[in-house]
C-alpha cells in the first residue's frame, strides 16, 4: 500500500476548491499560497491536509489463472456482445467478424448466433 499526503486549497476569488498530492508527513511540500487552476490567480489558500492511502491491486492477466474458467462461463450460444466482451473488441467489429465466409454463423430470423464449440474451434483456426 502507497500512501501520500494531499493538501486542499480554496481560491478565494473564484471559490475553486483543488487538492494538491504531496509526499507524506513532509512540511516542506506544504505551500501557503498557490495559484487557482481555475481563474489563474495566486490567491488560493491551503484550508487543509490530510492523505491518501492506495491498494495495489494484482493485474486481471495474473488473476485469471485458468483460461478454461472465462471460456466455461460463456453460455452455449452466443450473440455479437459475448464476442465482443470475449475478444475485446467492439460489438462491430464482433459482427464483421461473424460476417466472414468461414464463419460458423447460425442466423435465427435477423439475429445472428454461434456456437460456443464452434466459435472456439473457428478462433483456434485463425490462430495458425
Amino acid at each position: 500500500m502507497k500512501v501520500e499526503g494531499v493538501y486542499t486549497y480554496l481560491c478565494e476569488n473564484c471559490q475553486t476548491l483543488f487538492g494538491v498530492v504531496s509526499r507524506l508527513s513532509v512540511m516542506e511540500d506544504r505551500i501557503d499560497t498557490l495559484t487557482c487552476p481555475m481563474c489563474s490567480k495566486k490567491e488560493a489558500v491551503c484550508i487543509g491536509e490530510g492523505h491518501i492511502n492506495y491498494v495495489t491491486h494484482e493485474r486481471r492477466e495474473k488473476i485469471i489463472t485458468n483460461e478454461m474458467d472465462e471460456i466455461s462461463q460463456l453460455p452455449e450460444l452466443l450473440t455479437v456482445e459475448h464476442l465482443a466482451d470475449y475478444l475485446n473488441v467492439s460489438e462491430r467489429t464482433a459482427d464483421e467478424y461473424m460476417g466472414n465466409p468461414d464463419f460458423p454463423l447460425i442466423r435465427l430470423k435477423r439475429s445472428k448466433r454461434v456456437f460456443r464449440d464452434d466459435f472456439l474451434d473457428w478462433l483456434h483456426s485463425k490462430k495458425k
